[in-house]
């Protein structure tokens, strides 16, 4: 885990109206469906404070146990996530990272159904109580955009995106988004779309069950 420099504060009016501290993530995956059997193969986040600071970075492939799925999306291959980490031998360090942290991810119910599923599998609790969609969010937002990919609203705010689908870079690319949007929900008095979260169901938890923890 690295401190890393940053871009200025955002204005302290973000800070006194929000008050929040974020763990930035994204995961690349073998798939859609953690229910199915899909699998993580890459992990970033990143700590922001309550200004949008960032604090510090963190990023790991991870061994699926299977094949890495998706290659034309992600670009891993097998070569890349040999000798890492599975997510199991990960799940305390995740864990640690979003502690009393709001979880923000684009599209966020799709980060969180796999961090749900693998932290379940490797019997690891999840300690996040707050979620934050920036896709949710950018929607509240009165904004000049054809729709609200990552893309579309890097693009809008002269972000550049270097490695689409590489998690290390859509989590510095949504860091930057993240930054605008709270300043912009900010100026336009807009609530942040945070919404409670609960840890794993009983049926995802046995669900759970179903996939290999440890190779």
């Amino acid at each position: 885990m690295t401190v890393i420099d940053t871009a200025d504060p955002l204005p302290r009016a973000v800070a006194r109206r929000y008050r929040h501290r974020y763990a930035v993530l994204d995961v690349e995956t073998t798939g859609l469906k953690p229910e199915a059997g899909d699998r993580i193969v890459q992990i970033a986040v990143t700590w922001l404070d309550a200004r949008g600071v960032v604090e510090r970075t963190w990023s790991s492939y991870v061994d699926p146990l299977r094949d890495t799925g998706v290659v034309h999306v992600h670009g891993i291959t097998a070569e890349h996530v040999a000798g890492a980490p599975t997510f199991t031998q990960l799940a305390p360090t995740v864990a640690s990272l979003l502690a009393g942290r709001v979880f923000v991810a684009h599209n966020a119910r799709f980060d969180w159904a796999f961090i749900s599923a693998e932290m379940a599998t490797a019997g690891v609790r999840l300690p996040v109580r707050e979620r934050l969609c920036t896709w949710k969010l950018a929607r509240r937002l009165d904004l000049p955009v054809a729709n609200f990919k990552m893309a579309t609203l890097a693009a809008h705010w002269g972000i550049q995106q270097l490695r689409a689908h590489d998690a290390v870079d859509d989590t510095r690319v949504l860091v930057e988004l993240l930054r605008e949007e709270l300043a912009a929900a900010q100026r336009d008095r807009v609530e942040l779309p945070v919404e409670r979260v609960a840890p794993p169901t009983v049926l995802e938890r046995l669900l759970s069950r179903l996939r290999p923890a440890a190779g």
